[in-house]
C-alpha cells in the first residue's frame, strides 16, 4: 500500500542483496583501491543503497560498486558517493548510505523493475 509520508523518489528493494565495492577516491587517496570488499546490503533503490561495513569509509568518499540484485539480472556496475555514515552502537558495524552518482539508464531501470516486482509480491502476501 502507498504511504503518503514516504518522501523517497525511488522504491527500495528490501531483500538480501550482495554487493562489492572498492574505494574510488576521497581526500588523501587519489587512486582507486585495488581490492574489492563484499558487503551485505540492507536496501537498494535506483537512487542509492544502504549497507553495513566494519569501518567508516568517510563522508563524500566515492565507491566503485558491483551490485547483484538477483541471479536473473546482470550485475549493476555504478559509482556511489557516501552521503551518510552511522555507528548506532560502539563496536558495531557502520551503516553506510550512498547516492549513485554514475549509473546507466538501463541499470537504473533494472533496479526499479525489481523493486516494483518485490513490492507487488509483498502486497500479494498481505
Amino acid at each position: 500500500m502507498y504511504d503518503p509520508s514516504e518522501k523517497r523518489e525511488f522504491k527500495r528493494i528490501e531483500k538480501p542483496v550482495m554487493a562489492r565495492f572498492r574505494v574510488k577516491q576521497y581526500k588523501g587517496l587519489e587512486m582507486s583501491s585495488f581490492y574489492w570488499d563484499m558487503v551485505s546490503v540492507k536496501n537498494v533503490s535506483a537512487g542509492g543503497m544502504l549497507f553495513y561495513y566494519n569501518r567508516n569509509l568517510g563522508f563524500d568518499s566515492l565507491l566503485d560498486l558491483k551490485i547483484n540484485i538477483s541471479h536473473t539480472t546482470p550485475t549493476i556496475n555504478c559509482v556511489g558517493k557516501v552521503i551518510r555514515v552511522e555507528e548506532p552502537e560502539p563496536h558495531s558495524l557502520f551503516r553506510i548510505a550512498t547516492s549513485f552518482t554514475d549509473i546507466g539508464k538501463q541499470e537504473r531501470e533494472i533496479i526499479n523493475k525489481t523493486a516494483l516486482e518485490c513490492t507487488g509480491k509483498e502486497a500479494e502476501g498481505t
